[in-house]
């Protein structure tokens, strides 16, 4: 009988042996830097849960995974969020305890990772970060320490739960641009663009009485026209000739402490300015409905019909070469910030900052393994891989383009600040160079959905400035708006507001995100809604400005704000 036991124990044992992962009970880590990260003679297996996209056609057949597979000796799998409300069904499994994958590769927000790791679902990764784990993070926080790349993902009490993601971009740092058309310019005379508020004014008031557009219509054109979309907003822009607007809560710093730029009289001006321009038919209404297809339907047409239009880029523009929609997009110019009434000068920046990304969940039995397959993408070529693809195909080296075409020349608009260029990330169909695939269905990256640090690398992207002559394109120049975009954001940069006007992210307790949170919401929409109405002309508290005061104190804005400027001293020392 004890033998027969002995035997049922023995292979009992050999049994749970044959259920583990095959790489579980040999190999370890190396030491933080030191490739691969897993050691034993069989990669480790991983599971990712990530969002579904449109535009990875294959996750495990993918350029970028077979990267971080080969690098790293690990063999990653993936399950799926829906596409649709995505956040939800995370939140859902999480607070319902479902056994989950080791891995959770998706943006979250520094509140919600708090709270999912209360509820057991992903683990606190600060030690990682105490004992040199988490080498590439580390390593860039050390160079950037302007960036605040681990501080933005601290929590009030210290923990770190991630490993994070930035795209460090100077052109979305200035998102809100102003785009004329040059045609009307031109059909105008106008041979100066305007450089003040009155200057601007005047020229829109042109646009509206002397048709503009050539067309024989006196009284079809749309001098300025915004939109709902990310960068299109007209209030952003044209505040910011009065007094700083950021987005949220338009938080700024005054004297240094934290306020709000609508408890700023110049903020008022500038909603009487805007509520002039819509009442004087300068600013289309639409402005604060339209989306991005809407401005599509209006501006790109023969009709030629829209003066002034707000955007970050108009690359949303589309459609094929020689087609109306790249005709329209080719009209457009940028204009440098205005000058407001007072002398001002200013943009809504927003400083390019971490969100957390890649989080090891509780059922992980490798965590140390999980945390460091993604602090390892957190370098610049994870970016370039990552964004784009595959070197020489999707992306390439200045200095390999040009030995593959000679009598190209290239244009860099960075060069203006200081940087250095170092790749081509796009060049035409027929000219040996790669091929941009971001935003179409592909398998050699992730479409952006991993936890890279880009620091510096958009600013050392050249673009084509003359092709090699050849039949198709004799002339080989090309002028894009991708420059104008460039020369608007460089000078947007040299008139942003500096560390003594401009309010940077703030990390909030849980105690006081409970308590706040909905207060600030409410806040957000009230100042929002009753600017909008004021400004198409409806009624509105901002036409009794103590009335507007009044209702924001019994919202809670002087409570708010003391949080803030706790949390601003806490993060800052300020």
């Amino acid at each position: 009988m004890k033998k027969f036991f002995a035997f049922i124990l023995v292979l009992a044992l050999a049994l749970s042996m044959m259920a583990m992962p095959a790489t579980a009970d040999e190999g370890g880590l190396s030491e933080p830097g030191v490739l691969p990260i897993w050691t034993g003679s069989e990669p480790y297996p991983l599971s990712v849960l990530t969002a579904s996209s449109d535009y990875v056609s294959d996750w495990d057949n993918n350029a970028y995974t077979k990267w971080i597979e080969e690098s790293c000796n690990v063999d990653l799998s993936f399950e799926f969020l829906p596409p649709v409300e995505s956040d939800a069904k995370l939140n859902i499994m999480i607070q319902t305890g479902d056994k989950l994958p080791d891995i959770i590769c998706r943006g979250i927000s520094l509140d919600n990772a708090l709270m999912f790791e209360d509820a057991g679902g992903i683990i606190d990764c600060t030690e990682y970060y105490e004992n040199g784990a988490a080498y590439n993070t580390l390593k860039a926080d050390a160079a950037y320490p302007e960036l605040y790349l681990i501080g933005n993902i601290t929590s009030a009490d210290g923990k770190i739960l991630g490993v994070p993601k930035i795209q460090l971009s100077l052109t979305n740092e200035t998102k809100y641009k102003l785009w004329v058309n040059t045609v009307y310019l031109n059909n105008l005379g106008i041979e100066e663009l305007p450089t003040t508020i009155d200057e601007f004014t005047e020229m829109l008031r042109r646009f509206r009485d002397e048709d503009a557009n050539g067309n024989g219509v006196a009284d079809d054109e749309i001098p300025l026209l915004g939109s709902s979309s990310w960068g299109g907003n007209p209030v952003k822009y044209l505040t910011n000739a009065f007094v700083h607007e950021g987005d949220n809560d338009m938080w700024m710093i005054k004297d240094g402490k934290v306020t709000a730029s609508y408890l700023q009289p110049e903020w008022l001006d500038a909603c009487n300015y805007l509520r002039m321009l819509v009442s004087e038919g300068l600013m289309g209404k639409e402005a604060f409905t339209y989306a991005r297809p809407d401005i599509i339907a209006v501006a790109a047409n023969n009709n030629n019909l829209v003066g002034c239009l707000f955007d970050s880029s108009l690359g949303f523009f589309g459609g094929e070469e020689g087609s109306e929609t790249q005709l329209a997009k080719q009209r457009y110019r940028t204009i440098n910030p205005l000058v407001g009434p007072n002398g001002y000068q200013s943009v809504a920046f927003a400083a390019s900052a971490t969100n957390i990304q890649w989080v090891v969940t509780a059922d992980c039995e490798q965590p140390e393994l999980a945390f460091r397959v993604g602090d390892f993408q957190f370098q610049e070529e994870g970016y370039m891989r990552g964004r784009f693809g595959v070197e020489n195909e999707n992306w390439m080296t200045t200095d390999t383009y040009l030995a593959a075409n000679p009598g190209a020349e290239l244009e860099f608009i960075w060069g203006q600040m200081g940087y250095e260029m170092k790749y081509i990330t796009a060049t035409k169909t027929g000219f040996d160079g790669p091929v941009n695939v971001f935003g179409e269905v592909q398998n050699v990256n992730w479409y952006d959905a991993m936890p890279y640090f880009s620091g510096y690398e958009e600013c050392k992207i050249a673009t084509v400035k003359k092709y090699p002559a050849n039949a198709e394109y004799p002339d080989g120049y090309e002028v894009t708006t991708q420059n104008w975009q460039g020369l608007a954001t460089a000078y947007m940069q040299s008139v942003k507001p500096d560390e003594n006007t401009y309010c940077p992210n703030l990390n909030f307790s849980a105690d006081e995100s409970a308590e706040w949170g909905e207060v600030r919401s409410t806040l957000r929409t009230f100042v929002n809604e009753q600017r909008s109405l004021y400004v198409l002309g409806q009624p509105s508290m901002l036409d009794n400005p103590d009335a507007f005061y009044a209702e924001l104190n019994t919202i809670g804005v002087e409570g708010i704000l003391e949080v803030a400027n706790t949390a601003y001293a806490r993060q800052y020392g300020k």
